[in-house]
């Protein structure tokens, strides 16, 4: 089944595949696409996205165990660390130990028309969760455009792992 674009309407879509529109009028075009991606899976010592809660304990170096109120004491902190029985989750942020390097989508964004490519998204950089664009282009009546979406990563290919969103519209 194919997913068709409507001019001038947003498309919202989840997941790889191919979205199509099929010229009425000859004249200028234009494709907006927008897209985020998982979030870089942390593989390495220090490597990931930097948006986990923090390795240290909380305040008075006893998280949420609780400090003793007394004068020159910390109240109860909000660490997530080993120290405190509270360990962080290793999916996120930056507190991961294992070895390797930070991991990235592999997505593949190519605008074509009538099955030639007149445009191929850049490569999404190391750690880089979305990517936009928006590409003009001449087209004739009865021409297929077509935005498709593929990867090369597992991560990528998860249900609702990529979201986006793509406008058809006439004019530069």
């Amino acid at each position: 089944m194919s997913n068709y674009l409507i001019l001038n309407q947003p498309q919202v879509f989840s997941g790889l595949g191919t979205l199509t529109y099929t010229v009425a009028t000859t004249g200028n075009y234009n494709v907006q696409f927008s897209v985020t991606v998982p979030e870089a899976t942390v593989s390495g010592s220090g490597a990931g996205s930097g948006q986990g809660l923090g390795a240290g304990t909380g305040g008075g170096g006893e998280g949420f165990t609780g400090g003793d109120l007394g004068t020159g004491h910390g109240g109860v902190g909000q660490g997530f660390g080993a120290g405190n029985g509270y360990q962080q989750p290793p999916a996120a942020g930056s507190n991961q130990t294992t070895s390797g390097s930070a991991v990235t989508s592999g997505l593949s964004v190519v605008v074509n028309n009538n099955g030639s490519p007149i445009f191929t998204a850049p490569m999404l950089a190391v750690v880089q969760g979305s990517l936009q664009f928006k590409y003009s282009f001449q087209a004739t009546a009865a021409d297929s455009i077509t935005v498709v979406l593929s990867s090369s990563t597992a991560t990528d290919k998860a249900l609702n792992a990529i979201v986006s969103t793509t406008t058809i519209g006439q004019g530069f």
